[in-house]
């Protein structure tokens, strides 16, 4: 073989390596909802907490807090109203899910963060609430330590 084949073999077998890398990256990829950091830095109070649906497959306002993520408050166990739940995005059914609250200090009323004001951007979009899940808390975890 000349040095010509050899290097286009080389090149060959390079090129579908790294085919089959990205093949393979892109299976193996997570493709659920990543934490937003803007909305976890503007939550006072994230909680874990098991979110019911309504007759008509909205959330309820009433959750019941399973596990403060940061602080002591709200508790474990205590049942609080999140005002702007029902129009939250992200909601697939009852369950647990990851909520990044905040509490209104004149009304003492939690509700999910929305997405931050940012300079020469209208504040647009709902607030998020995320499944819980094995990824999500590995996201959330280290975000509230």
């Amino acid at each position: 073989m000349s040095g010509a084949k050899v290097r286009l073999a080389l090149a060959a077998a390079v090129f579908l390596g790294w085919m089959g890398w990205l093949g393979y990256t892109a299976l193996v990829k997570w493709r659920g909802p990543v934490v937003s950091r803007a909305l976890a830095a503007a939550s006072t109070h994230p909680v874990r907490a098991e979110v019911q649906a309504g007759p008509d497959g909205k959330p309820l306002a009433r959750v019941k807090v399973v596990e403060p993520l940061r602080g002591a408050e709200p508790p474990a166990g205590e049942e609080v109203e999140v005002v702007n739940l029902s129009g939250a995005d992200g909601f697939t059914g009852p369950g647990e899910y990851l909520l990044l609250l905040a509490k209104d200090p004149r009304t003492g009323a939690y509700g999910v963060v929305g997405p931050p004001a940012s300079p020469g951007y209208d504040p647009v979009g709902k607030p998020v609430v995320y499944r819980w899940a094995r990824e999500v808390e590995a996201q959330a975890r280290p975000l509230f330590r």
